[in-house]
C-alpha cells in the first residue's frame, strides 16, 4: 500500500457524533470510502448570476438525498468573475475561477460559465434539461479515509500495489474543502437584488496539494466568518486531468466549533 498523511487541522473538537459517517467516537470522527467510489459533483456559481440561484435549490436538495455522501458529494465554488457587475459575492474567489478555467484547457470542459456542473471531472449538462445524475458503476480505485482526532485531521488514501494506477501516484493530488450548509444571504444589489437566497455545500475554504508517498503537510482551515447551520468535510484525490479516484464527505457535528 501507499498512503498520505495530512495532519494539523486546526479545529476545536468536542464530543459528539456523525450520522453519515462509518464510525464516530468520543473525539473522532472518521469518514472512509470503503473501497467504493463516491462520485464527486462541482458547481461553479456565483451570488451574482441570476440564473444560479435554480441551479442552488437543486443543489440544496441533496441535504434529503439518502445518497448524499455515500454516492454523491456536491461541492459548491463561487467564483469571482461577478464580482464588481454590481454585487460582491463573499464567498467567491480568484482560485475557483481559476479551478473552473483549468478544467477548460483540460478540455473536460467547452465553456467557463456559471451555473456550471462538472460531474466525475467532466462537463455535465444534464441539469439544464431537468435530467437525474448519471448512475456509473461503483469500481475500486483505492481507499480514502479521513479522521479528525483532538484537532488533527488525518488523509490517508491507500491504493493496493497491484493496481494500475500504483505508478501514477507522484501525479495525484488531493484536496480538502470545508463546507457550509444553510447559509442565509439577502442580496441587496446587482441581478439578484432583494432575493435572500439560501444556499448549502458551499466551499468556504479549499486546499489542495501534490500527492507526495508519507507527505505531512499542516492544515488550517477557517470557516470565513459564514453564519452556517451546519459545516461539512470533502475531500478527495484526482490525477493529473483533474479526474476525482476517490472522493469523501461527511457533515461535522454540531459540537465542533471552528477557528
Amino acid at each position: 500500500m501507499s498512503r498520505i498523511t495530512i495532519s494539523g487541522l486546526c479545529f476545536i473538537l468536542l464530543t459528539g457524533t456523525v450520522n453519515s459517517a462509518p464510525t464516530s467516537i468520543k473525539n473522532t470522527v472518521h469518514f472512509s470510502s470503503k473501497n467504493l467510489q463516491s462520485r464527486l459533483l462541482e458547481v461553479y456559481s456565483s451570488q451574482g448570476c441570476s440564473s444560479c440561484p435554480p441551479a442552488q435549490s437543486w443543489i440544496n436538495n441533496f441535504e434529503n438525498d439518502p445518497g448524499l455522501w455515500r454516492s454523491v458529494v456536491p461541492v459548491v465554488f463561487h467564483v469571482d468573475y461577478w464580482d464588481g457587475l454590481g454585487w460582491n459575492d463573499r464567498f467567491a474567489s480568484k482560485a475557483f475561477s481559476q479551478r473552473q478555467q483549468e478544467y477548460k484547457r483540460q478540455g473536460n470542459v467547452n465553456s467557463v460559465y456559471t451555473p456550471g456542473f462538472i460531474f466525475e471531472g467532466r462537463e455535465w449538462t444534464g441539469w439544464f434539461n431537468a435530467k437525474k445524475l448519471p448512475q456509473n458503476a461503483p469500481h475500486n480505485i483505492g481507499q480514502l479515509d479521513i479522521s479528525v482526532h483532538n484537532s488533527k485531521l488525518e488523509f490517508n488514501y491507500s491504493v493496493d500495489t497491484h493496481d494500475s494506477q500504483r505508478s501514477q501516484l507522484h501525479l495525484l493530488t488531493y484536496n480538502v474543502a470545508l463546507l457550509g450548509v444553510g447559509i442565509n444571504t439577502r442580496v441587496k444589489s446587482g441581478e439578484n437584488a432583494g432575493k435572500n437566497l439560501t444556499e448549502s455545500f458551499i466551499v468556504l475554504q479549499h486546499q489542495q496539494g501534490k500527492y507526495i508517498e508519507g507527505q505531512s503537510l499542516n492544515i488550517n482551515l477557517q470557516n470565513n466568518h459564514a453564519q452556517a447551520k451546519r459545516f461539512a468535510i470533502a475531500a478527495w484525490v484526482s490525477d493529473r486531468s483533474m479526474t476525482p479516484l476517490q472522493v469523501v464527505g461527511g457533515e461535522l457535528p454540531s459540537s465542533f466549533r471552528l477557528n
